[in-house]
This record gives C-alpha cells, sequence and structure tokens, in this order.
C-alpha cells in the first residue's frame, strides 16, 4: 500500500513501537454567514452593513469566543503534577502490566490524558455558534461538544462510541479558555507512556480539560479528580503547536494492533 505519510506511533516506551501507514483524509464543515441585526442608521450606511454581513468569515462570528480552529500537533512541554495515591490507586499501578493491559492493543484510548500525550499525530479542531468539533488522528477519535452555558443545570453530554474510557463531556467557554468536563468514564489509565505508565483511571474519575491559545501555541491543561485512586486531583499540561500537516486515518485494526503487542 502506497502511503501519503509515514509516522511513528510510539504507544509505550516498554513496548514495540509501531509504524502507522496514514491515508489522507479531507473533511469540509459548512458555515451560515447570516446573521439578522437591526440598527436605525443612514441609509448609506445600511449598505455597508449589508455588505459586512454578505462577506463576514466564520472566524469573525466567533470574535467574543477563543479562537482554537485549525489543525495542531503535539509539541513543547509535557509535565505531570505530583500524584498521591490511595491504597487501592497504588494496587491498580503495581498490577499494571504493559504487555497486556495496554488498551491500545485494542484499538482503545485509555483516557483523555493519553489521547492527548499520543505523538506525531494531529488534532483538528472545528468551531461553530453552537458546538466544537474534535477530530484526533489517534484511533479517528471523533468528539463533537454542543456548547452550554457554565452554570446550565444537566447540560447534554456526548460520549465516544466504542472508546468506554472517555466517558461522557460537555463543554463551555471560559473568558479565554474552552473548559470541557468529562465523568462516566470506564476503567482506564491516565497514561501508559513513559514514567507514568499504569498510572489507574476509576469509574469515579472527573476529568477536566482546559485549553487556551497563545498564537500559535496551544496549551491543553488536564485535571483529574479521582477520589477512589488518588487523594489529590492530578495535573497533566500539555502544548501543541499549530501545523499545516493534514488530518488522515490512523485506522486501528485490532488484529494488527495486537501483532505488534509485546510478548
Amino acid at each position: 500500500m502506497r502511503c501519503s505519510r509515514l509516522r511513528t506511533c510510539a504507544r509505550n516506551p516498554k513496548s514495540v513501537a509501531t509504524a502507522c501507514c496514514l491515508v489522507s483524509r479531507r473533511s469540509t464543515l459548512g458555515w451560515n454567514p447570516w446573521a439578522t441585526v437591526v440598527f436605525r442608521v443612514p441609509r448609506p450606511l445600511a449598505w455597508l452593513f449589508v455588505a459586512a454581513a454578505v462577506f463576514a468569515t466564520p472566524d469573525e462570528g466567533l470574535a467574543q469566543k477563543p479562537d482554537l480552529s485549525g489543525n495542531w500537533i503535539r509539541g513543547g512541554r509535557l509535565e505531570f503534577g505530583e500524584w498521591s495515591l490511595t491504597d487501592e490507586g497504588r494496587r491498580g499501578l503495581e498490577a499494571y502490566d504493559f504487555k497486556t493491559d495496554d488498551p491500545a492493543y485494542r484499538c482503545l484510548a485509555a483516557s483523555w490524558a493519553r489521547a492527548w500525550m499520543n505523538p506525531n499525530v494531529v488534532v483538528r479542531i472545528t468551531q461553530s455558534a453552537k458546538e466544537v468539533r474534535f477530530q484526533h488522528e489517534f484511533m479517528d477519535i471523533d468528539r463533537r461538544l454542543p456548547i452550554v452555558e457554565a452554570a446550565q443545570a444537566n447540560p447534554p453530554r456526548v460520549s465516544i462510541q466504542g472508546q468506554p474510557a472517555l466517558g461522557s463531556s460537555t463543554a463551555w467557554y471560559d473568558e479565554d479558555s474552552l473548559v470541557i468536563e468529562t465523568t462516566d468514564v470506564g476503567p482506564g489509565y491516565v497514561s501508559t507512556m513513559q514514567e507514568w505508565a499504569g498510572l489507574p483511571q476509576s469509574r469515579r474519575m472527573r476529568t477536566v480539560e482546559r485549553l487556551r491559545r497563545s498564537g500559535d501555541l496551544l496549551t491543553i491543561e488536564l485535571t483529574h479528580d479521582d477520589p477512589a485512586y488518588y487523594r489529590k486531583p492530578l495535573v497533566v499540561t500539555l502544548e501543541y503547536k499549530k501545523t499545516d500537516f493534514e488530518l488522515m486515518k490512523y485506522d486501528c485494526s485490532p488484529e494488527e494492533a495486537s501483532i505488534v503487542a509485546p510478548r
């Protein structure tokens, strides 16, 4: 098979690195530039308002919100805060076996932190007035989150089919940040990579992602609150950079993934 781009998809420093042949895929989203605005203005100025509405760009419609749109790839710092495990959490960490327990060998994401931590894969963010969409190359995760009011009771939540450890999420804007809250997760791992491999995630985990943009740098701060396994919240901070790479298909197959699992 001919590949438009070849990347190395590192899952675990203790496991075998796998080469993933990625196939290009384009995604287009429509937008509606029309809006109803009523002003009492002189007739000549009225035509200027009409022209501005007709030729406005999608970004102008989101001027009051942080602009996170575009293609992003991990680059820059990756920081894990200190963690303090409960007895149950320590048992879970000690029981972790990277040869059999890494969900990636079944084409599953272990957690949102793990999804963001994967190197060399693109995340495309698209914003509209009512939702924000995240298209992760990693495991072809596609998350469309409705934007709600921060204080809204029982907000609508979105889950990713076939990815139980990613739970159900909702999102809102807080000044210069997008905030995503995730609950109802399945058992998983905050990380299966590097020295953090095996840090567990219980069903009581609540994860808050806070995304901020500064120029071509996107900072993602994830706060994990899991009283079953941790005595205090665990914070993970990553940086992504704007990229010209196109979003591609990860196309993970459990049969192929299991072949590279260490024996």
